[in-house]
């Protein structure tokens, strides 16, 4: 008897603008392999619950092409659905982290990456592996929040086409010149309030464009909390950060902590200024230029996780371990907590 497998797709991600020229070939390799194959083309209209109800229906195989938001939307329904139904990745967005972890996607201009996605479909090794819920709303990749978390949003379509992840590399660096965010953060029932460019909760190590958390695992029930740019954080250091370092200075470095569970909001008021403004204002003061910096007001933050919008402050993050079965190249040792993959 044929099994049954669900592709979702999103015409719009990434390097998937045209999906007539892979879309065929992903379901002739798995019609060849004893799939019967039904395509579902990712709309505005289209939420988890909808693939819920198919995956309820009967079906041995998700299939989730695009980028990461449109794995997110197959894990959640996965998870929702609390069937363990295997999800397999063709990573065709612009970041491909999630992809980059598992070991399914790597910059290589010698290969092409849909021949080793396709080949992880067919025969990859079923792994187990962890989600965050944010608000409730799973998670594979990373929630946050702050200047630093709307530059990964802001992008336009075309710019993450054409210039893929040089795209968010010039919205992060037009953050430099923004005042931090004020948060006021509990972590695992410690509170404490900081002054930071971003807030991310990630269940990964490797964004692309580096490491965030080289300690980070998909599997080990834990999540890792990373405040980037704080502004006066010495003081918490005793909570259980670690420093992790940073770029110029002192004032660029982040911390992270290891966490279950997380609540984020923002305080109302932040007098606090950017590395970069605090540097302008001094240049101008230099040739008798002197003014008051402007008081910054935040009574909100929009909350992002895996590279879309979701809703704002405040947040509130926990680990879902093991929640969701992920297809993974047979070759590759992802575990390091005794629970590699099958």
């Amino acid at each position: 008897m044929a099994k049954g497998a669900y592709l979702i797709y999103n015409p719009l991600s990434g390097s998937a603008s045209s999906p007539e020229l892979w879309l065929g070939q992903v379901v002739h390799s798995l019609c060849a392999v004893g799939y019967e194959v039904a395509t579902i083309a990712l709309t505005g209209a289209v939420h988890s619950d909808a693939i819920v109800e198919r995956l309820k229906q009967g079906c041995d195989l998700l299939v989730a092409a695009g980028g990461d938001g449109t794995i997110r939307l197959a894990l959640e329904a996965s998870a929702r659905s609390m069937l363990h139904v295997p999800v397999g990745i063709i990573p065709a967005g612009t970041g491909n982290q999630l992809a980059r972890n598992l070991g399914i996607y790597e910059d290589n201009i010698l290969a092409d990456p849909l021949d080793k996605a396709i080949q992880t479909l067919i025969d990859g090794k079923v792994f187990e592996m962890d989600l965050g819920v944010m608000n409730g709303n799973y998670f594979a990749v990373a929630a946050g929040a702050g200047p630093m978390s709307d530059a990964i949003l802001s992008p336009e379509q075309n710019d993450k086409i054409n210039w893929r992840m040089f795209a968010y590399a010039s919205s992060l660096v037009q953050t430099l010149a923004q005042p931090p965010t004020l948060f006021e953060i509990t972590a695992d029932g410690e509170s404490f309030s900081v002054a930071a460019s971003g807030i991310f909760v990630t269940n990964i190590s490797e964004l692309g464009m580096g490491a965030l958390s080289e300690t980070a695992l998909l599997d080990d029930g834990i999540l890792d909390l990373c405040v980037l740019a704080p502004q006066e954080f010495q003081d918490y250091l005793d909570v259980g950060f670690r420093f992790v370092g940073g770029i110029g200075g002192e004032q660029a470095a982040y911390y992270v902590k290891k966490v279950t569970s997380v609540d984020i909001k923002v305080l109302p008021v932040s007098r606090h200024a950017s590395l970069v403004g605090k540097t302008w204002r001094r240049i101008k003061n230099l040739f008798g230029v002197n003014e008051r910096p402007a008081l910054v007001v935040h009574k909100e933050a929009t909350a992002m996780i895996d590279g879309d919008a979701c809703g704002t402050t405040p947040m509130h993050i926990e680990v879902a371990p093991r929640i969701v079965s992920v297809l993974v190249p047979r070759s590759l040792k992802l575990s390091r907590t005794g629970g590699d993959a099958k």
